[in-house]
This record gives C-alpha cells, sequence and structure tokens, in this order.
C-alpha cells in the first residue's frame, strides 16, 4: 500500500486544503439537489408522511443554503472542515429522523446516509483519520436516534440492526481506503505539476531565445570558421554539420560528449548511425532528403544512443541548409536533450492513470452497492462487461455493424455495463429481497429501478459539463428491460428503437442470470440458457445479438467457468 508521511501531507497542505473548499462546494450543491429530488421517492413509498418528510428535507436545503453563503464568505472558508462535518451530521440526522419514523431499523431509508458518504467521501480529499471520523460519527447519529424512537426492539428491529451496521461499517471502510488512495494520487498528481513547473522554468532559461541568438551569431561570424567553432562549442544544444550523404562535418562540444565522447568517433561518420536501431531507416533518410529539397525540418522527435555509454537520449531535432564552404551543400543540425520533458509527461500521464483507475473502482463501486443487496452470484458484474465486451467485438467484425461499434464504443460499453442495475439501490428490501413471484403493485415499483438509474446517471453527467461514457451507461439503465418485439419495459421500445448497447447488455444480462443462482431458483446450465436464448431470438433478443452469441458460446461457457473459480 502506498504511504503518505506527515511531512509530505504538510508540504501540500495548502493545495489539499484549497481543493477541499472548492469541492465542499460542489458536495454542498449535491446535497441541496439530491435531498430535493429524493422527495419524489417519499410521494411515491411513504405517502402518509410525505409533508412531514417534506419539511425535514426543506429545513436541510435551507441550512445548506445557509453554510454555502457562510463558505462563499472569506471568514468562512477557515471553518470549511467543521462546517463539512456538521452538515454531514446533520443529513445523517434528518435520514435517521425519516427512516426512525418509517419503522426504525426495518426501514431501507438508511441507505441514504450510505449514499452522502459514497458521495461526499469520492468527491472530498479526506485523509484516514478525517474519514473514518465521520463515517463513524453518522453511523452513531443513525443508531442513537432510531433507538431513541424504538420504544422496545424485538428481535427483528435488532436483525436489521445488525444488518443495517454490517453495511454502514463496510461502508465506512472501503470509503476509507478510497480516500486514502485518492489523497495518495492527489498528492502525487501535485508533486508532478509542481516539478513540471520547475523543470519548464529551467527549460526556458536555458533555452530562451536559442535560436534567435543561433541566428544573429550565425549572420556575424559566417566568414570566421574559427568564430563559428566558438559559437557551437557555448550553446548547451548539441549541433552538428552534416553534408548530402549524413556524414559528420563539423560538431559542437557538448554534441561531442553526448553522442562520442571522442572526436574520431564522431567526425566523419554518418550521423544516422546515432540513432536508435528501429528509426534509423525511417527517420534518418527522410530528414536528409528533407534537407536536400531546401525544406527547413523543425520539432523532429527521435531517440539517438550514446556510442561510448550506449546511454538512451530522447531528443527533439531541427535543422537546415547552411553556407559554411562555398560549393558544398552542408546542413546544420540542433538536437535538443529532451529526455527529462519526456520522463516528466510519462508521470504526468502516470498520475492521470491513476486518477482515472480510482474514478473506475469508485464507479463500479457504487454499481456494487446495488448488486450488494441481492446478489448471490459473485462476480455479477466482472461476467456482465465481459460477456458485453465479446459480444461488441464480434457485432464489429460485421459489415453492417462496424461503422457504429468503434473502439470507443466497445470501451464505453465496457465501463457502462456495470451500472445497469445501479437504480436497485432505490428499491425497498421487501420487494429486492422477496423470494417468491411479486404482486402487480410490486413489480410495478421494481420496474422503476431503470428510471432511478437513468435520472441518477443523467445528473451525474449534467454536472460533469462534457459527454461520456455515462451517456451510454443512460441508455442501458433505462432501456436494458426492454424487449425486440416492443413487450418489454419501461417504454415498450422495439427493435432498432432499442439502443444497441441496451440490447447487447439485455442479452448478457440474461444469460448470467439464468447461469446463477439466486435465493428463489437454481443456476441453469450452460445448455439450457443457449436453448432459451435462442429460442427468444426475435422476440426478447436482438437476432444478430443472438448470432453473435452463438458463435461465441465457447467462449462464454469458458469465461463463466474461469470467473467461478477465480
Amino acid at each position: 500500500m502506498h504511504t503518505i508521511t506527515a511531512p509530505l501531507q504538510q508540504q501540500y497542505a495548502g493545495d489539499i486544503k484549497l481543493l477541499f473548499y472548492q469541492r465542499s462546494l460542489v458536495c454542498i450543491w449535491m446535497a441541496i439537489i439530491f435531498f430535493s429530488l429524493f422527495s419524489i421517492l417519499d410521494f411515491i413509498c411513504c405517502r402518509q408522511l410525505y409533508s412531514l418528510f417534506t419539511g425535514y428535507r426543506v429545513m436541510y436545503v435551507l441550512t445548506c443554503l445557509l453554510m454555502y453563503t457562510v463558505l462563499k464568505h472569506p471568514a468562512g472558508k477557515r471553518y470549511v472542515h467543521e462546517i463539512m462535518y456538521c452538515m454531514m451530521l446533520l443529513g445523517a440526522t434528518v435520514i435517521s429522523l425519516m427512516a426512525a419514523a418509517l419503522g426504525g431499523f426495518v426501514s431501507n431509508y438508511y441507505v441514504g446516509i450510505l449514499l452522502m458518504i459514497a458521495g461526499a467521501f469520492s468527491v472530498l480529499p479526506l485523509n484516514v483519520v478525517q474519514s473514518l471520523v465521520t463515517g463513524v460519527s453518522m453511523y452513531l447519529v443513525y443508531m442513537l436516534i432510531v433507538m431513541l424512537y424504538v420504544d422496545e426492539p424485538g428481535e427483528l428491529a435488532m436483525r436489521y440492526a445488525l444488518n443495517n451496521s454490517f453495511f454502514f461499517l463496510s461502508m465506512v471502510g472501503v470509503t476509507t481506503v478510497q480516500c486514502y488512495d485518492d489523497l495518495f494520487t492527489q498528492i502525487k498528481a501535485l508533486r508532478a505539476q509542481k516539478s513540471l513547473r520547475r523543470l519548464r522554468g529551467k527549460l526556458v532559461e536555458q533555452t530562451d531565445n536559442l535560436e534567435e541568438t543561433v541566428q544573429q551569431r550565425m549572420a556575424e561570424l559566417e566568414e570566421s570558421e574559427l568564430k563559428f567553432k566558438d559559437l557551437y562549442n557555448n550553446i548547451s544544444d548539441m549541433v552538428i554539420v552534416i553534408d548530402a550523404d549524413g556524414i559528420i562535418y563539423q560538431r559542437n562540444k557538448f554534441a561531442a560528449e553526448m553522442l562520442a565522447g571522442k572526436d574520431e568517433v564522431l567526425l566523419g561518420h554518418n550521423w544516422v548511425s546515432f540513432i536508435c536501431a528501429e528509426n534509423r531507416e525511417t527517420i534518418g533518410t527522410d530528414i536528409i532528403e528533407r534537407l536536400k529539397h531546401k525544406e527547413v525540418v523543425t520539432n523532429v522527435q527521435l531517440c539517438m544512443q550514446s556510442a561510448e555509454t550506449k546511454e538512451i537520449i530522447e531528443a527533439e531535432l531541427s535543422g537546415q541548409e547552411v553556407d559554411i564552404e562555398q560549393g558544398r551543400q552542408l546542413y546544420q543540425l540542433i538536437i535538443r536533450d529532451i529526455s527529462l520533458n519526456k520522463e516528466m509527461e510519462r508521470q504526468v500521464l502516470e498520475s492521470q492513470r491513476l486518477i482515472d483507475s480510482s474514478r473506475q473502482n469508485a464507479i463500479l463501486g457504487l454499481a456494487r452497492l446495488a448488486e450488494f443487496r441481492d446478489d448471490d452470484t459473485g462476480s455479477h458484474l466482472e461476467r456482465i462487461r465481459e460477456y458485453t465486451k465479446l459480444l461488441a467485438q464480434d457485432l464489429a467484425r460485421g459489415a453492417t455493424l462496424e461503422e457504429t461499434i468503434t473502439p470507443l464504443f466497445i470501451e464505453d460499453l465496457y465501463k457502462s455495463s456495470v451500472l445497469h442495475d445501479i437504480g436497485k439501490v432505490g428499491i425497498p428490501d421487501h420487494i429486492l429481497l422477496k423470494p417468491g413471484p411479486l404482486t402487480d403493485e410490486e413489480m410495478a415499483l421494481m420496474r422503476q429501478h431503470c428510471e432511478f438509474g437513468y435520472q441518477t446517471l443523467r445528473w451525474a453527467e449534467d454536472r460533469s459539463g462534457r459527454g461520456s461514457f455515462l451517456h451510454m451507461g443512460q441508455e442501458i439503465t433505462r432501456f436494458h428491460h426492454e424487449r425486440w418485439d416492443g413487450s418489454g419495459y419501461p417504454k415498450g421500445l422495439c427493435r432498432d428503437d432499442i439502443p444497441l448497447s441496451a440490447r447487447i447488455v439485455a442479452l448478457a444480462d440474461v444469460y448470467d442470470a439464468l447461469t446463477s443462482s439466486r435465493p428463489y431458483k437454481a443456476a441453469h446450465s450452460h445448455e439450457d440458457a443457449r436453448k432459451y436464448i435462442i429460442e427468444q431470438s426475435g422476440a426478447h433478443f436482438d437476432p444478430q445479438v443472438v448470432n453473435a452469441f452463438v458463435r461465441l458460446e465457447n467462449q462464454f461457457k469458458i469465461l463463466r467457468m474461469n470467473m467461478l473459480l477465480s
């Protein structure tokens, strides 16, 4: 595990505090919007308490607006940590009061506190102590309030209290680990940015007005070979002069030190021999041909190797024809060592990769919130995204869909397929976990998970301010229960009106559901699932997707077995 030392945190404390303040404003607006939107859930699930719950929500929203105003004031910024801690506890208090009014520990409204923890902790740059203190405090607020409202908790209530405590403490543990990793990644990114700024400053100091200086000095010393050599020896870049065959005619001191160490290894030899073998023929030949055609070559990046130390040098080359010796075509090459630049670029890219990885893990973790409540199949989410990727890659090879299913489409499908049932977080446990058939009323409520998931992802995409794979996630969460013949839900779409991403996920989801055990059924065999899917071609499923499944059925079977064994 990464280690964040106290001096390292202190070094970037100012940057982290500024980031905490900026993200706190975002969290407050998230709370205002979510607390307001979830009044819809109050109206649907507990209409008899709608007025009371609306009062609670209005009180919290007004408090959030007040705290937002305080934080915008310069004096309020100093207390941003304390304010956010109080707002988290107040949110937990409001939700706990609603849960107590709906039956105490039996009520599913405590999930709202889990969503607050998951949402706020994934945005705020908290350290381990802050995340643990905040999460445990919210848990204690919930337990104390509900226990005060329950007269004599029975066996069922205590069983639910134990169940809820397990999910609470698990969520606090998971989000604490995530906060630790996010904080480490943030500190690493800040360090890379600061190092990059220092390096850029040094490079600007060393190379400021370099080309202007070279041109000016060349004009002044054109007639003097001695001064010409003196100019080259005082430039901090490698400078060589070559003839039309690429033979090195002149060099400066820096070029000799970097490429050869000895003049006899450098002068009289072809400059192309110092280019790394994999680029030697293509880059070397191309540059000489361009120079012969009077072209000015600029910003060509290449890899060179020292003949003495075998050290690899990442370089940037510029070149043009020079009139040094009458009647002879000579070309001047200025080669700048950019190895430090490249290393910093790689560090920045690695930091960005770590940030993206953390975001993806957070998204997968949020998706698993829904799965943890009714999933007995182990790696359901992982299997779904692998099945969808297999189907998309096969369909992309067909003539009809090769332009639609691009590599970006496949990447977005792989990321967003795990979100297909995220809306189940809003479905009560007594419906989601019911072992027998659902009533018509229960089924209608169950089907609303498509809209719950769609609205959540739509809000998240709107907040991001730009297009992302969440757009495809909205298609999948909303339409993966539509059927090819139009008999599905929630909109009754049919055939090509159903987004392709949802058609692919629909088959993968049904296959995994059939071949996985549930509390109310045993797992079917691959052959039974295959038979059902083929029978439903043109009814439940897109025939093209079914054909792809048939072509890939052996890979499905192997993938399923491997993931069950892993």
